[in-house]
């Protein structure tokens, strides 16, 4: 049986994925695809172009901007509600969510529940933390997962801007675009193959 570790080590010998920023000590969640797993990457996207969009006639392919407007976000309910609830244990300072916590603690569900809940949760049934097993947790704060950036010269609030987080909202705000220019009747498919971004609060290994 092929084990994850074994995996990640053969896919790393043959040149199918190296750790980003590997020489200067890595940065997690991110990494760089060599020799064969471009060929790869770009033999998958090309499969899935053909299936999706060339062989379905209903189907039409766009390429959006990375960088959007940013009411586009606050009208899609970006801005104000895509976040996660964290927590910081106060002993070691790692920080986690905390519905992830609870749902880990007994399997429960806290999706919907208020910071209170979640939080009253977390130290009533003394869930400790797993870097350092103390019990010393934070209030609970809104964590919104969008990265930031600036555009312009200055770096100020005005000038602030996100990388998409997803890329349905190019999709949504060209619909009158694609509608006029490719002349499909609804209903009809609008494809895409890109990029996002996400600000996770515990980033994940390699891969």
């Amino acid at each position: 049986m092929i084990t994850y570790d074994k995996l990640v080590q053969y896919i790393r010998t043959n040149g199918f994925v190296y750790q980003g920023s590997e020489i200067y000590g890595g940065l997690a969640n991110t990494w760089d695809y060599g020799p064969i797993g471009s060929l790869l990457k770009n033999n998958i996207k090309k499969a899935w172009i053909q299936k999706f969009q060339k062989e379905t006639l209903d189907n039409v392919l766009v390429d959006t901007s990375i960088l959007l407007n940013n009411d586009v976000w606050k009208a899609s309910g970006h801005v104000g509600g895509f976040s996660d609830p964290l927590t910081e244990c106060r002993t070691c300072n790692n920080r986690f969510r905390a519905d992830k916590l609870i749902e880990a603690f007994n399997g429960t569900n806290a999706d919907g529940w208020s910071k209170e809940k979640m939080y009253d949760f977390l130290v009533e049934n003394k869930i400790k933390c797993s870097s350092c097993g103390s019990v010393n947790w934070s209030p609970i704060r809104e964590f919104n997962m969008m990265f930031k950036t600036f555009q312009g010269v200055v770096e100020e609030t005005s000038n602030q801007i996100y990388l998409r987080p997803e890329t349905a909202q190019g999709i949504f705000i060209n619909f009158k675009n694609v509608l006029r220019t490719a002349r499909k009747k609804i209903p009809f498919g609008i494809a895409q193959v890109g990029k996002s971004f996400r600000n996770e609060i515990t980033p994940g290994n390699f891969i």
